[in-house]
């Protein structure tokens, strides 16, 4: 069964035009067919009743919460080709909150003001469109672009970077993550495909960021954010 991010006003459902167009047109969803509606963060199965203007019959709720029980950011370093897209559905899947993107001295890419504007719309529909598909209750922001020196104020009280010179002995992320209890709030910095300098990781640590290590082997950057996610979320869904 679809699910959709909808929004009460007047007593009416209110959903974007483009939810709308992909209902009727894609799914070919008709009036009697049942759908899910998420509002204000609590989601429940729906009775189509009219399309014109839409109205829908709340048939009952769904009490099965996906959202992690702690708050997760993920810090993300600008990356080129669709690196990022796929970072941000991902990211989404595995729960977290918040995507933050970020400058760093080996990222390729760069962007100016009217590419943010361009790229952040689109950013935001792939979480979005990310969050429906994994049945979430929360649509993930998506912020950007800070430089690294300039993100103190999304940390979390936990808060680690990816680093790949932090050798696996050294820095065991399972370790650190049994530490971390409910409710308390997580940030994961994972870096460009040419990693982090020196300089902004000594930069990092001084803000409070703790290396840790995703194995032994290099990941490309997209593949750094599913295993740091997928680790983070086996130990605090236990």
């Amino acid at each position: 069964m679809n699910r959709y991010f909808a929004s009460i006003s007047n007593n009416e459902i209110i959903l974007n035009e483009d939810d709308l167009f992909h209902m009727q047109k894609v799914m070919r969803s008709k009036v009697g067919d049942k759908i899910e509606l998420v509002i204000n963060k609590k989601a429940a199965i729906y009775e189509i009743t009219s399309f014109s203007p839409f109205n829908a019959r709340k048939i009952n709720d769904i009490d099965l919460n996906p959202e992690l029980k702690n708050e997760v950011t993920l810090f993300y370093c600008l990356s080129k080709g669709d690196k990022i897209d796929f970072a941000i559905q991902k990211a989404t899947e595995l729960g977290v909150s918040r995507i933050i993107l970020c400058n760093s001295k080996y990222s390729v890419v760069r962007y100016d003001s009217k590419d943010i504007v361009r790229k952040m719309k689109r950013f935001k529909e792939i979480a979005k469109s990310a969050a429906e598909q994994s049945h979430r209750l929360i649509i993930p922001e998506v912020i950007g672009v800070y430089d690294i020196a300039d993100i103190k104020d999304y940390m979390g009280e936990h808060n680690f970077l990816a680093y790949e010179k932090e050798s696996e002995n050294h820095a065991n992320p399972t370790y650190l993550y049994e530490k971390i209890k409910e409710n308390e709030k997580i940030s994961i910095f994972i870096g460009s495909e040419g990693g982090f300098s020196e300089e902004e990781v000594l930069i990092l640590n001084k803000l409070g960021f703790i290396n840790i290590s995703l194995g032994k082997r290099i990941l490309r950057t997209e593949t750094a954010v599913v295993c740091a996610l997928s680790q983070l979320n086996l130990i605090i869904e236990k």
